[in-house]
């Protein structure tokens, strides 16, 4: 009879983004026996970047994003790299349908973002990302993650405060 791992276990799977080509590769962040291990698929095949002990990985977390950060390098990890762009066009049709007086279009692209979002969303946990951050709090290493419950929090927040500095504003000048 075998015993099972008494050290948590958990693969991460998505795309990394190398800032010096500026592309997308598939990668792999693996929790086994208490190391991490990021591998990225290269051209020439898959490279293993590092493998540490994960008391000596720094793992941040935001919506669909892991960034593990090793011996004081960032390795950011997309669950799907697509929704970005896919984001930034869907924001570039709700700011024209608005600009155009269009509010069907401008209510298209609120919408699309919000489905882009969803999928995104899926695609982290597709990804194993919830069991990856919950292992590697299991093995020691530090977590933080910002979901998007906290992004949308954030964003109603500055929206209200805009609001009211323009409601304060226009009171304001129309005292004088």
């Amino acid at each position: 009879m075998t015993t099972p791992d008494a050290l948590p276990h958990a693969v991460f799977t998505g795309a990394y983004g190398d800032t010096a080509t500026n592309g997308w590769y598939p990668a792999q962040a693996a929790l086994e026996q208490g190391y991490v291990t990021l591998w990225i698929a290269r051209p020439s095949g898959w490279a293993q970047q590092f493998s540490l002990p994960a008391h000596q990985v720094v793992v941040k977390s935001a919506a669909q994003r892991i960034t593990l950060v090793a011996a004081g390098r960032s390795y950011p990890i997309l669950a799907d790299p697509a929704a970005v762009s896919r984001a930034l066009g869907l924001g570039a049709a709700q700011v024209v349908g608005g600009m155009m007086g269009n509010p069907a279009a401008a209510s298209a692209g609120t919408a699309g973002r919000a489905m882009n979002q969803l999928g995104a969303a899926r695609s982290f946990a597709a990804g194993g990302g919830y069991e990856f951050l919950a292992a590697m709090r299991a093995s020691g290493g530090r977590v933080s993650r910002l979901g998007y419950g906290g992004i949308a929090a954030i964003g109603c927040g500055v929206a209200l405060l805009t609001g009211v500095a323009v409601l304060v504003v226009t009171a304001w000048a129309l005292n004088l």
